[in-house]
């Protein structure tokens, strides 16, 4: 086990430590497995992956993403009791940071995928609704919805939660939850770059930048809510930018 980093009188203005919250394991690593899990059988535009081995067609996407996204939630709602008191008040900037975070962003993915840095591993489902329903309208559009709230909401709680609440703190001590939130030490900075490699392999370049602002969110506000908004609000943003442009292979 790690020995927790020696503490240092707070100088005026420093926000206070927030630990916890209870049960940590439940609410912190909980809903981001379960999104991660339903995820596993989610199709791919060339048929790879699990799905494409168990023969899932591209079309049953929404399905498949409507039951993982209701999976998601129910895990979120049962930890809610834990969670809300833990989350702390929302400061003023984060989520404009956040908004202004899209850009360098979308240009850097958008600068890795011309350059061929990209990687085949983990490839997007980049299901455009519009497309894929075009025969149907409304089913488009709600299903743009679906995608947004799981894009919007549920996915900044659930990565924020299990980046930041457990896998950032668990690297400085093995009882996270005794761990203030926003403690940023060097394994701690290591693990949120490792994380976002390995989830973002097509987007590496931007991801390292963006989760190591994001941790420093974390560092200054230390206060969960700050860091779900922004990365909220990036999404939104992300979201506004791929159905302006159709670049539906960002999502």
């Amino acid at each position: 086990m790690h020995s927790l980093p020696a503490e240092t009188p707070p100088s005026p203005g420093t926000p206070a430590p927030n630990a916890g919250p209870a049960n940590p394991w439940q609410t912190c690593v909980v809903p981001l497995v379960v999104f991660l899990a339903a995820g596993a059988l989610d199709p791919t535009p060339s048929g790879g992956g699990l799905a494409g081995w168990l023969g899932i067609p591209y079309s049953a996407y929404p399905v498949l993403y409507a039951v993982r996204l209701a999976l998601t939630i129910a895990a979120i709602a049962f930890a809610w009791p834990a969670l809300r008191p833990w989350l702390g008040r929302a400061s003023w900037w984060p989520a404009l940071l956040g908004l202004a975070l899209v850009v360098p962003w979308v240009a850097l993915a958008i600068l890795q995928r011309d350059a061929g840095w990209a990687t085949a591993g983990l490839e997007r489902t980049a299901f455009n609704p519009f497309a894929q329903f075009a025969d149907s309208p409304a089913l488009a559009w709600g299903f743009l919805c679906l995608r947004l709230v799981g894009l919007v909401v549920v996915v900044p709680i659930a990565e924020e939660l299990f980046l930041r609440g457990f896998l950032m703190r668990y690297v400085v001590n093995e009882d996270f939850w005794q761990v203030p939130f926003g403690t940023l030490t060097a394994a701690a900075a290591g693990a949120c770059a490792a994380y976002a490699v390995a989830t973002h392999p097509a987007e590496a370049v931007a991801a390292l930048g963006w989760f190591a602002i994001v941790s420093g969110i974390a560092a200054s506000t230390r206060q969960p809510i700050d860091t779900i908004l922004a990365h909220a609000a990036t999404n939104l943003a992300l979201g506004a930018y791929v159905l302006a442009t159709g670049a539906w292979w960002l999502m």
